[in-house]
């Protein structure tokens, strides 16, 4: 049993770096994704708010171009 224990210590700490070193490259790809997509997010937000706003840029443009050919109204 004693030589298990020790079998079991010592190729915790042989390996010990290389879990580590994993560990902590999972959690870095995990937070990089989600950055990723928070500002996909950020983006997809931004583009559909541009959108909106052209399209009331185009509404004004048709309504003043009405106003300016129907002045009698």
């Amino acid at each position: 049993m004693d030589f298990l224990l020790a079998f079991a210590l010592t190729g915790l700490i042989a390996t010990g770096g290389w879990i580590a070193w994993a560990a902590v490259r999972g959690w870095s790809r995990i937070r990089d994704r989600r950055h990723e997509l928070r500002l996909a997010r950020a983006r997809s937000a931004a583009q559909i708010r541009r959108a909106e706003l052209r399209e009331i840029e185009l509404a004004n443009e048709t309504y003043q171009d009405f106003v300016r050919r129907h002045p009698e109204r």
